[in-house]
């Protein structure tokens, strides 16, 4: 097994060179492929030794450079001096999910004492107390995807 990986590296090693020998194009930038792959809008974090960390919404990637923040006032960054990118993402999925748990819970344990006598077709036919469980699980869930959205976290994108 170790010998076939060898012979695997090998290979790669020689198709390797054999290209560059070829003349072929060298291989593109991953750091402008991965910033090109971005939206714009999107808020992001980058560092590097003479920018120091920006963080900003993307502009764009032009002229070998990053623009970060509104284009009348855009800031340029060249893609050599960046030695790390961050995405930011909210998690705004995850807070629904968690309020619409709290909400539930919340409404079983509100609504718990509230019962309908067997004869009672009025309380039956009313349907408040589910009425009132749910307006407590949407609020919950509306509450949670408020929190989860202003919750960020960032996540390494280059390198």
């Amino acid at each position: 097994m170790i010998a076939r990986s060898g012979c695997y590296l090998a290979l790669a090693a020689a198709v390797s060179l054999a290209g560059s020998l070829a003349g072929q194009a060298p291989a593109p930038d991953l750091r402008a492929l991965s910033l090109r792959s971005l939206q714009a809008g999107r808020t992001i974090r980058i560092s590097g030794r003479d920018i120091g960390t920006l963080t900003g919404a993307v502009a764009g990637v032009r002229d070998g450079a990053l623009w970060l923040g509104a284009e009348p006032a855009a800031r340029s960054v060249p893609l050599a001096g960046i030695d790390s990118v961050w995405v930011s993402r909210g998690h705004g999925g995850t807070g629904a999910l968690i309020g619409t748990v709290v909400g539930a819970v919340v409404a079983v344990a509100g609504m718990s004492g509230k019962t309908c006598a067997l004869g009672d077709s009025g309380c039956i036919a009313s349907g408040s107390a589910e009425l009132t469980g749910t307006g407590i699980m949407l609020s919950g869930a509306l509450l949670g995807v408020a929190i989860g959205s202003s919750a960020k976290s960032w996540q390494l994108r280059y390198p």
